[in-house]
């Protein structure tokens, strides 16, 4: 059993607990400025501490938010890489289709400037090697396609239709050392023959000596095709020259078609 006096200074003490309780309680809602000290001298105290902790422990954490902030710009470089080759392709889309329309409204106007019967078509293939250069069409024999027809676009001549099945055919280009058409120059109406070589080099062969040609010179194809109307631009004349061995000049010719950008071209089936 306690004592008297052990009782008496329990209770002292618990009393001066509560009053000193009161006390701070009562300073902290009357008297800021106690408060505000009280946090000063804490701060001051916890100062040496608090550096050492923050100058421990900062790089980890600014390299937990760089881990953090890499892999969030790589996953936002992605977002942007996938914004920009949806923009690429639908602007791509958008001039293709642009120039397809606007090829075929230039086929369309040769079309109705010329009194051909033609059959459109567009390109789905290519084929350029040392001894041959052909272009593939989606049109054939189901189309009115067949051997020896002529083929052009808005640039002017192209090939001559070799082989014809049921939806397809194959067209052996100006360039191909197996092709020769009648052709004139305009100017001067000589009358020679473009033939392609195996540097894929165009030329006028068969024009005498004689005759007058300038660099510059138009090159359209002769009324004398079956199946090749005349008239048609073929080139321009690059480069001229001859020798003692050949009577004939020699007459390189620069085709208005670029061949490796044909996509859309007109088979003549009648003229």
């Amino acid at each position: 059993m306690a004592s008297p006096r052990n009782s008496l200074r329990n209770i002292i003490i618990i009393s001066v607990i509560i009053i000193i309780s009161l006390v701070v309680i009562t300073a902290s809602f009357k008297d800021v400025n106690f408060v505000k000290g009280l946090k000063t001298k804490t701060l001051d105290i916890f100062r040496p501490l608090q550096e050492k902790i923050f100058t421990a422990f900062h790089p980890l954490v600014r390299t937990v938010d760089n881990i953090k902030n890499f892999f969030g710009l790589s996953r936002r470089v992605k977002e942007l890489e996938q914004e920009k080759a949806k923009l690429l392709n639908d602007y791509s889309e958008n001039i293709n289709l642009k120039i397809e329309n606007n090829s075929l409204r230039e086929l369309l106007n040769i079309k109705q400037r010329k009194n051909y019967k033609t059959v459109s078509a567009k390109v789905i293939g290519y084929n350029e090697e040392k001894w041959e250069s052909e272009i593939t069409l989606n049109v054939g024999k189901n189309d009115g396609v067949i051997e020896g027809m002529g083929v052009i676009n808005e640039k002017g001549f192209i090939g001559i239709v070799i082989l014809s099945a049921g939806d397809s055919c194959k067209v052996r280009l100006l360039n191909d050392q197996q092709i020769s058409i009648g052709a004139r120059i305009l100017s001067s109406r000589s009358l020679g023959m473009v033939e392609g070589s195996s540097s894929k080099k165009i030329f006028l062969n068969y024009i005498s000596k004689e005759d007058i040609v300038y660099n510059g010179d138009i090159v359209i194809t002769s009324e004398f095709g079956k199946y090749i109307p005349p008239e048609i631009l073929i080139g321009i004349v690059k480069n001229i020259s001859d020798s003692d061995e050949n009577p004939f000049k020699t007459i390189e010719i620069e085709p208005f078609v670029n061949f490796r950008s044909i996509e859309n071209v007109l088979v003549i089936l009648e003229w």
